[in-house]
């Protein structure tokens, strides 16, 4: 089934406008369970390796069988980075099921609902994103391509033959393995539609940090790219673009990967099972994503224009802070949710200043610098919108580009309007801090090109994640929204034409959380 939309979008920024959520004007849309997304997709699989499940996080059984001799804290693995001279794991089964499990395994499963939770978010729990490996020289997994089961634990082999990553991703060194996220546009358009693309781009940001940071807690090196041949990676992996797209690249380790196989080795992708349902399609998803196949060479900008339109009254230095949090990373990944029963509790200023410090610290210093996709960094404008942080008054700032000041845009509270511009969900208008995440479209896409937006959105998702593993760190709810009405948001913050808000994160005390540090 192919659901049309009106004058498909010739842009991504198009895409953005089209999609935008108007109050009242809302097309009302019934949930029909029995078209429930699958949580993995089914293969006829030309092998089976069982993940370490020593390596695992899954706690669906009652008890932890988490990655007991992994020590790092949130804060080292956030903040104190390890030396690259230190990230030689080897990238073996066991690395490798570690990083799998820390990044996308299931931590708990709603057996009532029937889904199984990640140590990511997801947008409405949807999960649409997929991962794939592509073995080089790996000891005890053998050389091919392979689909990585997540749910029930084990990597499918679907292809003989690993990708040839010279065509994949021109021009780049090489990596021990490499990590390949699609998104399926039916897991999120389920249930969001025609603005499905807007998630899974979030989602893709998502688990692409999650990956980074799991790496880097398991000792290896790893960087994550977002210029691939689009074209060259659907055939790789078989993809029916029209269902599902890849987002992003990732690499793990350094050097360690043998030429790619010769042309005379058997190219078969093994086929998915067939969908139990035909999944409804919106021309639009597949629109947006085609305009972002061609990658634009820029440099890194000088400066970008700014998303406001006034200037800053003042500026206030970040304070110093020697807290740190002692919480174990892996403990924070297997016990993320999405809370959002916040409390009006003032947050201490040591605390906050040590939150921010988190969240910002080295953020996307694991992207591949010459890549054009890196270029969009000063592109992506965080903010926020906060109350009861002890020694801030209350109001909305933005943050210098070294993230060592807070620019104060607007004082007084404006929690609760911004609760009403996210659909009017309540708890937004209780949270210590909304980070906001703004970008000029227009000067994305005149910059980098359609491809741009996918850039942005991903940022945006990456630092999603920092923020949720640091919220948690330091007993502090979290949850992320993307749903907004969009011309009522830019009119709140005084955005300049064409600057949007694309992902909205609040954080803060709640309820029944443990104490702050």
């Amino acid at each position: 089934m192919v659901q049309t939309t009106p004058d498909p979008p010739v842009s991504a920024v198009q895409y953005h406008d089209q999609t935008c959520h108007v109050r009242h004007r809302i097309t009302p849309h019934s949930l029909d369970f029995s078209r429930y997304p699958a949580p993995f997709k089914t293969y006829a699989c030309q092998g089976r390796i069982p993940l370490d499940k020593a390596a695992g996080t899954q706690k669906a059984s009652g008890g932890d069988k988490a990655l007991i001799d992994l020590d790092a804290t949130v804060d080292q693995v956030l903040v104190r980075q390890v030396p690259d001279k230190e990230q030689n794991e080897p990238i073996d089964l066991k690395t490798v099921s570690r990083i799998l499990a820390l990044s996308y395994g299931v931590t708990l499963s709603d057996r009532a609902r029937g889904i199984p939770f990640r140590s990511v978010p997801s947008a409405g729990g949807l999960y649409p994103c997929q991962l794939y490996l592509s073995v080089q020289t790996m000891p005890g997994v053998e050389t091919g391509l392979y689909y990585c089961d997540m749910v029930q634990g084990f990597l499918c082999k679907i292809n003989s033959r690993p990708l040839d990553m010279k065509k994949t991703v021109p021009g780049q060194e090489r990596a021990g393995a490499y990590l390949f996220i699609t998104g399926i546009f039916y897991h999120s358009a389920w249930k969001y539609r025609e603005r499905a693309f807007r998630y899974l781009l979030l989602d893709a940001g998502h688990l692409a940090e999650s990956v980074m940071l799991a790496a880097r807690a398991a000792g290896v090196g790893a960087r994550v790219g977002y210029d691939f041949d689009d074209q060259h990676l659907i055939q790789g992996l078989d993809l029916d673009v029209a269902c599902e797209v890849p987002l992003a690249c990732l690499f793990l380790g350094t050097g360690t990967a043998e030429e790619d196989a010769p042309d005379t080795q058997l190219y078969h992708p093994a086929s998915p099972g067939p969908e139990p349902f035909a999944p409804v399609r919106y021309e639009i998803l597949e629109k947006a994503f085609k305009e972002g196949s061609l990658i634009v060479q820029s440099r890194v900008p000088d400066s970008c224009p700014g998303v406001f339109q006034h200037t800053p009254s003042g500026f206030t230095p970040i304070p110093p802070s020697g807290l740190s949090t002692e919480v174990c990373f892996v403990h924070a990944l297997t016990h993320r949710r999405s809370r959002r029963n916040f409390t009006a509790r003032e947050l201490p200023r040591s605390v906050w200043a040590a939150f921010f410090r988190q969240v910002f610290s080295g953020i996307f210093s694991d992207h591949i610098p010459e890549e054009t996709g890196a270029s969009a960094k000063p592109f992506l404008v965080p903010a926020m919108i906060c109350q009861n942080l002890e020694g801030l008054a209350d109001g909305l700032y933005t943050f210098s580009p070294d993230r060592s000041q807070l620019a104060c845009m607007h004082t007084g509270s404006q929690a609760n309007a911004l609760a009403r511009v996210c659909l009017d969900q309540a708890w937004i208008g209780r949270a210590a801090v909304n980070f906001l995440f703004l970008a000029d479209l227009g000067a994305v896409e005149s910059a980098l090109g359609s491809r741009g937006y996918r850039y942005v959105m991903m940022h945006a998702g990456r630092a999603g994640q920092r923020i949720y593993l640091a919220a948690e760190g330091f007993g502090l709810g979290c949850c992320g929204v993307g749903a907004m009405y969009d011309t009522e948001a830019a009119e709140l913050l005084a955005l300049k034409t064409g600057s949007v808000l694309l992902y909205a994160v609040a954080a803060g005390p709640v309820k029944k959380k443990g104490n702050m540090p």
